[in-house]
């Protein structure tokens, strides 16, 4: 069932809301295997029609702002590796739509929008087309304003998300994203990577839920016992997982208002690591890869500084020299961050229960925060 355009600003009603774990983050979370299936039959249907948008392009664009943004992010990371003659660029919506001024005729722009009404993006995509570029809106909710804008537009997940710190959705934009990238290198230009990684997303789905079968129970201790207590929390990835990385320190800001920070793991070693102390707390993305050497680097030279760390890897090395770890083996780098930010969210939901915090909420029932929201996002324009 197609979700659709809630008639007013909440997404949530207040009836729905929950005074304790779980609370509807977690749920959403637990719901990504269902709403990654979903999506993964609606690309199936419609990538033939689609297509034809990839063909003679020579720059794609991905855009999107917040949550979205970093969906789009990870979307680019991803295809830039396998698109060899087409430049591939994210860009955040609101500079696309005032300072970009390269689209044409053979521009694709992606435009990542979970609920579909956001403005800034909608008018970046506009802008878009009124240059003669091709639009196409990912977003969770059918008869939105994107799907009115866009010259294509998908309808991503299983419906909308109930919690306003998003998840399912961010997950399903990009396996959207992917595949609609992929399916063409596979169709157009007989690409055998392309091949390869439409065959491992249908395997993705079963392995969320496997991953949060195992790991959840350990993460919720680690949140519990360390992250809750972290004054300030770095987190760093490189290639795909920059992306994973500044979203999973959004998400920390959002369900539990922790200070928290997310970047490209050699942007950090060039200045950002000094400031760290006993006080933080690093979340190190290390799959193998070419990033592999910096980040037993970094981890050795935070364990000289008495700095906690927990990675995400499936490198042995790796989890022999971090204070804590989480152990996810069979995942190719290019995929991972559709898997790893899942463990991820889950850290940012347990420090939220452990803060006595209700993580849908991101301030939404404190008048001081509404009054301000209005402001910078007046009705009808996110």
């Amino acid at each position: 069932m197609l979700a659709t355009l809630p008639e007013e600003d909440e997404m949530m009603p207040p009836e729905e809301t929950r005074s304790g774990h779980p609370y509807f983050m977690h749920e959403m979370i637990l719901e990504q295997p269902n709403a990654l299936y979903a999506t993964l039959e609606m690309c199936k249907r419609q990538a033939p029609d689609i297509s034809p948008y990839w063909q003679g392009i020579s720059k794609l664009i991905t855009t999107g702002c917040g949550t979205s943004f970093h969906g789009a992010l990870a979307t680019a990371n991803i295809l830039y590796s396998l698109f060899e003659r087409t430049d591939i660029d994210a860009v955040q919506s609101f500079e696309l739509n005032h300072y970009y001024n390269t689209l044409n005729s053979k521009t694709l722009v992606l435009g990542f929008s979970h609920t579909g009404s956001t403005k800034t993006t909608i008018d970046a995509l506009a802008r878009s087309k009124s240059a003669g570029a091709r639009t196409i809106g990912l977003t969770g909710v059918a008869g939105s304003p994107i799907t009115k804008t866009a010259n294509r537009h998908m309808i991503v997940g299983n419906g909308l998300e109930k919690s306003r710190a998003h998840t399912k959705s961010y997950t399903s934009s990009i396996l959207a994203g992917i595949y609609m990238g992929t399916y063409y290198l596979r169709e157009e230009v007989s690409n055998q990577s392309a091949e390869v990684i439409l065959e491992q997303l249908n395997e993705i789905p079963e392995y969320i839920h496997s991953e949060i079968v195992q790991n959840e129970k350990k993460i919720a201790e680690l949140a519990t016992t360390i992250g809750f207590r972290a004054k300030r929390t770095f987190i760093v990835g490189a290639g795909p997982n920059v992306a994973t990385a500044m979203e999973a320190a959004l998400k920390l800001k959002e369900s539990s208002y922790s200070s928290a920070e997310g970047m490209e793991s050699e942007q950090f070693l060039h200045g950002p690591w000094v400031s760290l102390d006993k006080d933080s707390i690093m979340l190190v993305l290390a799959p193998q890869g070419p990033s592999r050497e910096r980040h037993m680097d970094l981890l050795k030279a935070l364990r000289n500084l008495d700095v906690k760390t927990i990675t995400i890897t499936d490198d042995k090395r790796i989890v022999e020299a971090s204070s804590e770890s989480i152990f996810i083996p069979d995942v190719k780098e290019e995929l991972s961050p559709l898997i790893y930010i899942i463990p991820l969210q889950l850290y940012a939901y347990y420090v939220a229960v452990e803060k006595g915090i209700n993580p849908d909420f991101i301030h939404y029932e404190d008048p001081k925060y509404w009054a301000s929201r209005q402001v910078i996002f007046p009705p009808g324009t996110h």
